[in-house]
């Protein structure tokens, strides 16, 4: 018999090791998960590209970082207290006797703007107004991430108004935004070379002035925003939840996945009705129409076939690496998988075992467990929707979390040394009372993303009492200034 001490112990770790695999074994769905609606949200962008007519016109939609100025020669005192300039980039494509054509349009303000869905609403109408100059028969796509300034009821309110919207799609998450973070990157490397012949790139003008000369292809505008005020109309049903729009006569039709189910209506009645508000153009741009994306070498020999695609799983080989850039631009990879066995067989576990029966050692001990085994052999037992997003639901900390993370952080403000949220969430497993208990059940463990959000909340409510206290301070220095004065 083990004593009552290490039986305790033992206990413990036992249970802390079952914690750790239920959330590993979590983890690892939500990636397969996130694979698999991945997967299934680009097919949205292929298909479009695949049955696209000349009319169709597929925009795809970013913010980039802002972009902070930067002199030829710049002080160290230069170098502090920078505001960024925004931008926004806007990639347009369309097809034309089989050829895909893009044209990219960069709006650049020339001061701080809100980066809401009002201002983002306004650019994206700024962008098909441009195109409508030349092509007055255009109907639109568009793509973009799930940002709040995009997905969002008044950016769907203002877009099932323009009867020249079809449809809006949204990718998951660090996932199809590759044509805009691609020409940003290159309009960024555009600026470094001009400020490099001498020049200095300090607002809106200069900024454009600096790419315009490199990048042929690309609509720059110099623009000037507007004050958005707070909205406060209702979201739509399941809005958090759904990734595919199309406007039509009646409303707007919602899809949970993209080409799963009818997806469902909601009526116009149902939308409320929001403002259009317009962006002001400073800076027009010179006459540039859609360029004719290069198409892959076709010739027999693969001598100048060196570059492969840096996807996983694709096998597509290009001779250029312009031709590999409009691949990427168009996003369509070949993906080749190799399966060894069943549908359900796991090809990480059966290499892990098979590299595990090499050592003498092992060999002979280790088996499949029988889970495997009759997973090999069964049928597909994965329920409907299981890679679709859950719904989360909040949940209130309780006094002891919030003890416990508000005597961290007070730690981190003291010594000067910020705790880690990753740190402090490992460490929630394993600190106990002084009658040696531990402090938080396994529910009440909390994850980093919990705990960095409470952090956050922390240094704006510690903001706000220092900006009170530094103007309660002006203020009494002012008012002894003036006593003295009036003596």
């Amino acid at each position: 018999m083990c004593r009552p001490r290490k039986c305790r112990k033992r206990t413990e770790k036992l249970n802390d090791l079952n914690f750790n695999g239920t959330q590993t074994i979590q983890s690892i769905t939500n990636l397969k998960n996130h694979l698999v609606r991945c997967k299934n949200q680009d097919s949205a962008k292929s298909v479009l590209f695949d049955t696209m007519s000349e009319d169709d016109v597929l925009l795809i939609c970013d913010w980039s970082m802002k972009y902070l100025p930067k002199r030829y020669r710049e002080d160290q005192t230069d170098w502090f207290g920078k505001r960024g300039l925004p931008w926004h980039i806007t990639m347009a494509f369309q097809r034309v006797n089989g050829m895909v054509e893009s044209l990219g349009f960069v709006h650049i303000f020339d001061s701080q703007i809100s980066q809401d869905s009002l201002t983002t609403a306004a650019i994206i109408l700024d962008v098909i107004d441009s195109i409508l100059k030349f092509k007055d028969s255009a109907k639109f796509h568009l793509w973009s991430d799930n940002a709040g300034c995009y997905k969002s009821t008044e950016m769907m309110s203002i877009l099932s108004k323009n009867k020249k919207v079809l449809s809006y799609d949204f990718c998951e998450s660090q996932n199809g935004k590759g044509p805009c973070d691609r020409t940003g990157a290159t309009l960024k490397s555009a600026i470094r070379r001009y400020i490099n012949q001498g020049n200095d790139v300090l607002n809106a003008s200069s900024m454009k002035k600096g790419i315009e000369t490199i990048m042929k292809s690309v609509k720059y505008r110099k623009c000037c925003g507007f004050t958005s005020k707070k909205n406060t109309s209702k979201e739509f049903l399941l809005l958090a939840r759904t990734q595919n729009f199309s406007f039509e006569e009646g409303g707007i039709r919602v899809w949970k996945a993209h080409g799963i189910g009818e997806g469902l209506l909601i009526k116009n009645d149902q939308i409320p009705a929001i403002n259009i508000r317009y962006i002001t153009v400073l800076e027009e741009p010179d006459d540039i129409t859609f360029h004719q994306l290069r198409k892959r070498n076709t010739k027999s020999d693969t001598e100048n076939v060196v570059i492969q695609c840096t996807n996983d799983g694709c096998t597509e080989e290009f001779s250029t690496e312009r031709e590999l850039l409009n691949h990427q631009f168009v996003g369509k990879c070949q993906i080749e998988i190799e399966f060894n066995s069943g549908l359900n067989s796991d090809i990480t576990k059966k290499k892990y075992y098979e590299k595990l029966s090499e050592s003498s050692f092992l060999r002979g001990v280790l088996n499949l467990s029988a889970e495997t085994k009759q997973m090999e052999g069964s049928e597909n037992g994965l329920t409907l929707g299981w890679a679709l997003k859950t719904e989360r639901k909040s949940k209130r900390f309780n006094k002891n979390q919030k003890d416990y993370l508000t005597e961290k952080f007070d730690k981190g403000l003291k010594t000067g040394r910020k705790e880690d949220p990753f740190n402090v969430s490992e460490s929630m497993l394993h600190v106990k009372n002084s009658d040696g208990t531990r402090r938080f059940t396994y529910d009440e463990i909390l994850s980093v993303q919990q705990v960095t959000s409470f952090f956050s909340r922390m240094c704006k409510q510690n903001k706000h009492l220092e900006d009170d206290l530094e103007a309660r301070r002006e203020t009494e220095i002012c008012t002894i200034r003036q006593e003295i004065l009036n003596e």
